[in-house]
């Protein structure tokens, strides 16, 4: 960790008294020196730290070879391999754990969550230590007439060996969300009869569809590296939909954009939304709530329509794939936006559904150069993006709050918990992860924290949230981009106060009223009886 002995050193300059600033070696992108004065050195120079959550602190030493010797040490202890090194297994929880969040979601509990109005499912054991995909968790559902032999060799016609496996099944409608690879169809047009069982099985009254994330020039093009995508010549009994979301470079390179454009204190109003508008990013936002309501809308739009099973994937189904599942879950189910509920969402398709957490946030949006690979993204970042913008559309539909995703942003970059450690499940039994480290959610779930992350106007209230994706209803998550730039009391201003004041005393005057409802009814009832008896 480093330590800044005082807080006006590390940029905090809304800070009136010194105070120690703690910051995990974790939590820096990128670490830059220069001299104070250019002909001077000698004069001392400026440490930055460019920090992964986009605060920048920066470091006045009076000696400039100290300051280099600093800035190599911190680079390097910021950069180093291997998750065993990270501070989650160092840390000593100060608070005693009420609900364990290892155990929390139990796969078969979710399982019967998932499917209580169907027997057409089962929990298969068949990744059993990791045998089949080392990407997906040792128990999966799947299909009840299909056997552990098809899923194997299914498993050999997908990409990463990602099969497919129930996501999400809407019980209204009694239509299944299956998410998994691509297909190896390749340049001799490969085909797995196995696979198509699975699939076809899935089709019960109505014809499904086959949801590909990639635009249909990418997923063609695909082919010819031994990918591609379903021959409709042998999946007669589904439709096949394009809706492309942008890949993990595009992704890279437009947060790297945004965050520039947001960091600048000075830019005219003009600039400032052509820059906006270039950097992609609200263009990426927009187009995965638009993929996911696609989604959501060929399971759900149509109550006579119904059993319309819908399969899902992109690549190799680790990051655009589990954007539309997770997201589309969220706008067809009212538990998927409670904090349990949005919390069992992630468990189950991101980290049980083997995104890569290290590959993809090793670095953020300020680290370039030999620093940085191939594999850096911050999908779950466009995930969270997007909720936001649910949220702002629909701010009485969760009961959590933007400090709820702000938080979990934080701590999918540098965190002393090991939830978002490793790039799955298989890496977290390797590491001993949940026996050696302290689970996020059990922070999450003790009372003293849960509390500072409810929405306290949420009402909760059953059904589908359809979203827009209208250029005005797509809005800069202020928050999370201007924070740094604004000190956090000018996010509550006096209006802003007085109106969350008043929503709370209307809230708690509804539960006031609501009560003495129920009291009231409760009194007719018994003089009903009474009644009843006299006569």
């Amino acid at each position: 960790m480093i330590f800044a002995p005082n807080a006006q050193q590390a940029g905090l300059e809304n800070s009136s008294q010194p105070e120690e600033f703690w910051l995990l070696h974790k939590a820096v992108d990128r670490v830059l020196c220069e001299p104070i004065f250019k002909e001077q050195p000698a004069k001392g120079g400026l440490l930055a730290l460019k920090c992964k959550n986009f605060l920048i602190i920066i470091f006045e030493i009076g000696d400039f070879e100290a300051c280099k010797a600093a800035a190599r040490t911190i680079e390097a202890l910021s950069n180093i391999n291997g998750i065993i090194h990270d501070y989650a297994f160092f840390y000593n929880s100060p608070f005693k754990t009420l609900d364990d969040g290892w155990t929390s979601f139990d796969p078969e509990q979710e399982f019967g969550r998932l499917l209580t109005s169907t027997d057409a499912f089962r929990i298969s054991s068949v990744n059993e230590n990791f045998a089949v995909c080392q990407s997906y968790p040792e128990k999966v559902i799947v299909p009840k007439g299909i056997g552990d032999d098809y899923l194997k060799i299914s498993a050999t016609f997908r990409d990463s060996a990602r099969f497919p496996v129930l996501a999400y099944f809407h019980k209204q409608t009694r239509s299944p969300l299956f998410r998994c690879s691509q297909p190896l169809i390749g340049p001799t047009n490969r085909r797995c009869k196995e696979d198509e069982t699975i699939l076809n099985s899935l089709i019960t009254i109505n014809r499904g569809f086959i949801i590909d994330t990639r635009a249909k020039n990418v997923a063609n093009s695909s082919k010819a590296k031994g990918g591609g995508v379903e021959p409709q010549g042998n999946y007669r009994q589904w439709r096949y939909i394009h809706c492309p979301i942008p890949r993990q470079r595009e992704i890279h390179d437009s947060l790297t954009k945004m965050v520039d454009v947001c960091s600048e204190r000075k830019i005219a109003s003009d600039r400032y939304v052509s820059r906006l508008a270039s950097s992609g990013w609200l263009a990426v936002v927009a187009a995965s709530i638009e993929c996911a309501a696609n989604v959501a809308q060929c399971i759900a739009a149509d109550a006579d329509e119904k059993e319309v099973p819908v399969v899902l994937h992109g690549g190799e189904g680790t990051d655009t794939t589990l954007i539309a599942s997770s997201l589309a879950q969220i706008i067809l189910d009212s538990d998927a936006r409670t904090i349990r509920g949005f919390e069992a969402v992630i468990e189950r398709e991101w980290i049980c559904g083997g995104h890569p957490f290290s590959l993809r946030n090793n670095h953020s949006a300020y680290a370039e150069g030999t620093i940085t690979g191939p594999f850096e993204s911050p999908v779950f970042l466009v995930f969270l993006d997007c909720v936001h913008q649910l949220l702002q559309q629909y701010p009485l539909s969760f009961e959590f709050d933007e400090h709820f995703l702000i938080f979990l942003f934080e701590h999918t970059y540098a965190s002393e918990f090991g939830s978002f450690l490793g790039n799955s499940e298989k890496e977290k039994r390797d590491f001993s992860v949940k026996s050696k480290t302290v689970s996020l959610w059990s922070h999450v779930h003790h009372p003293e924290n849960l509390k500072q992350f409810v929405n306290l106007c949420y009402d909760p209230r059953p059904g589908v949230i359809w979203p827009s994706i209208a250029p005005q209803s797509i809005r800069v998550w202020e928050r999370l981009f201007f924070r740094w730039q604004r000190l956090e009391k000018s996010w509550s201003t006096p209006e802003s106060e007085t109106i969350q004041s008043l929503a709370d005393n209307w809230k708690l005057r509804e539960k006031e009223l609501t009560m003495k409802a129920n009291a009231l009814r409760r009194n007719i009832v018994e003089l009903t009886r009474e009644l009843r008896a006299l006569s």
